[in-house]
Parts: C-alpha cells; sequence; structure tokens
C-alpha cells in the first residue's frame, strides 16, 4: 500500500510518500498551500508535490490513499471545492485541517493535549474513544490569547499610553517597538489601520528579549502566561492528558508556566505528516480503497 501524507500551511507545504510494504519514503517540501489564503496556489503546489513523488518512486497516484491537513480546510466551502478538485487523483482520500494532522501526530495516535502558540494560539485534545475537541482559536478579533499577535497587540497598547503621556516612551520595551511601527500619531494611525495579525506577531518576539530588563516587558509576559494557562486548563478539564506545546512561541512559553503545568509538558512524538499518515491507515481500514473520504 503506499500512503501520501501532506502538511500544508501558509508558507511552505511538506510532502512524504510512503511504501508500507517496504517502509521506504520520499518527502519533499513545495510552497503554500493554505486554501484561504490563495487556494489556486494551494491545489497547484499540492498537485506538483504529489506528482514529483508518485514519479520518484514510480507508482500512480491512482494506487496511493492520500491525506491531506492543509490549513484552512476547516471552512465548508473550501473543503467541499478542495475535495471535488484533489480526490479523484487518488484509490482513496481524506482532506482535514493541519490542526487535526498535528493533533494526531503529536502524540502518535495516542490520548494527547496540544496547546498551539504561533500567531494565534489554539488548544485541542484527543481521547482515548478517539473523540476529539477544539477549545479557543477564535481568530485575532476576539480570542487568540497567549498568542504572538495577541502578545503583539499588548505592546501596541501599552505603546499609545506613554505616546499620550507628558513623560513620554520611557519603556525600553516600547522605544524598540516605536522605532519599528512609529512614534507619534502621524505614523501610528496608519500603521493601525492597516496591521494585519502578522504584523503585531512581528513583535512579540521583542517581549521576550526585553524580559528582566523592562518592567512592562515583565508585565506583558505574566499576561501571556496567565493566558496560556487559561486556555491549558479550559481545554484539558477533567481529563488527564500529557500536554505537547507546539508553534513558534511553545519553547520560549513553556518556562513562564507554573510547576503544575511544566510537569504534565512532553516533547512532541511526531509530526502532522504523521499524524496524517495515521489517519491514513485509519482510513483504509474504514473503507474500501476504490471509496473517498472528507473530514470538516
Amino acid at each position: 500500500m503506499w500512503i501520501l501524507a501532506v502538511d500544508g500551511g501558509g508558507s511552505k507545504t511538506l510532502a512524504r510518500l510512503t511504501n508500507t510494504s517496504t517502509g521506504q519514503h520520499w518527502q519533499q517540501q513545495g510552497g503554500p498551500a493554505s486554501l484561504t489564503n490563495d487556494f489556486s496556489l494551494a491545489l497547484s503546489n499540492i498537485n506538483l508535490l504529489s506528482a514529483n513523488l508518485c514519479q520518484q518512486a514510480g507508482v500512480s497516484s491512482q494506487q496511493v490513499v492520500a491525506v491531506m491537513g492543509l490549513a484552512g480546510a476547516g471552512n465548508p466551502q473550501q473543503h467541499q471545492q478542495a475535495c471535488q478538485q484533489l480526490a479523484r487523483h487518488y484509490a482513496c482520500f481524506l482532506l482535514t485541517t493541519d490542526a487535526k494532522t498535528s493533533l494526531y501526530g503529536a502524540n502518535l495516535g495516542r490520548p494527547v493535549l496540544v496547546v498551539a502558540l504561533g500567531t494565534g494560539s489554539v488548544a485541542m485534545r484527543l481521547l482515548a474513544d478517539g473523540t476529539e475537541q477544539q477549545v479557543g482559536g477564535w481568530g485575532f478579533n476576539i480570542g487568540d490569547e497567549g498568542g504572538g499577535a495577541w502578545l503583539g497587540k499588548q505592546a501596541v497598547r501599552e505603546l499609545l499610553w506613554q505616546v499620550d503621556s507628558l513623560a513620554g516612551i520611557k519603556s525600553p520595551l516600547l522605544q524598540a517597538v516605536a522605532q519599528q511601527i512609529g512614534d507619534d500619531a502621524t505614523v501610528l494611525l496608519p500603521w493601525l489601520k492597516t496591521a494585519s495579525p502578522n504584523d503585531y506577531a512581528a513583535l512579540a518576539p521583542l517581549v521576550f528579549n526585553y524580559a528582566g530588563r523592562c518592567d512592562i516587558a515583565d508585565t506583558l509576559l505574566q499576561r501571556h502566561s496567565t493566558a496560556v494557562h487559561q486556555l491549558l486548563w479550559s481545554a484539558r478539564e477533567q481529563f488527564e492528558l500529557p500536554v505537547v506545546l507546539l508553534g513558534g512561541l511553545a519553547d520560549i512559553t513553556a518556562p513562564l508556566l507554573s510547576t503544575e503545568c511544566r510537569a504534565l509538558l512532553q516533547p512532541a512524538r511526531g509530526s502532522a505528516l504523521d499524524g496524517a499518515y495515521i489517519l491514513a491507515t485509519q482510513l483504509t481500514n474504514s473503507l474500501p480503497l476504490s471509496g473517498n473520504g472528507d473530514d470538516k
């Protein structure tokens, strides 16, 4: 049996084709595959990766079981359109979110709570009976507490207070933020009007850089820690689950957590590609190889 696992995000896509009989595999990286950011480009990059890997392995895609975890696949309309265009190429097909493949990869399909801290934030848990639950991830406008964009926005708000004050910008952290986005209304207002979550998230590393050297940075990191604690405990509830932190802020956030939280942490045992592979094996056990599946 041949399994194609795909992990597609906003900046890059990883794909791995495995011959399950021999264990031999071929892996390649390509351009972004976020269905939300650029639907046509996402499908083009996926098809190119798939064709290249099948050519290397000397196999037809019609012999392949494909599971793809893509950013934006949680949108029902995008999900349906992508399935219509991709499923026909494969013997068996499943499209799901990159969050789900990461969840299954984090503890290799075993029960786990994943807390992802990147530009945004979200938690997902997987129980022994296969039940999945997402907590958070409501987006930058209302949620994503503990994510980089949220933390950057907190820093900008503190900057605006000092811009309005008689004393001016005294905080070393906020001086560094001002160097990047401006220090008066004529510059700040246009930036604020167009700033994206990525723009705010780009400021988050400054907060960590000034830890221990700036009172405001320390205050913001305390807020950050509190937000991550709330997300973690809200998602774990009464379940005895190990916790895996993922995302760009995972490693620098872990030391800020309480002793109780840190005792629950374990490194990820696998990747999103491993999660897609696990889902593919489950799919082949539940569906005929001539069928196509989807997952919303």
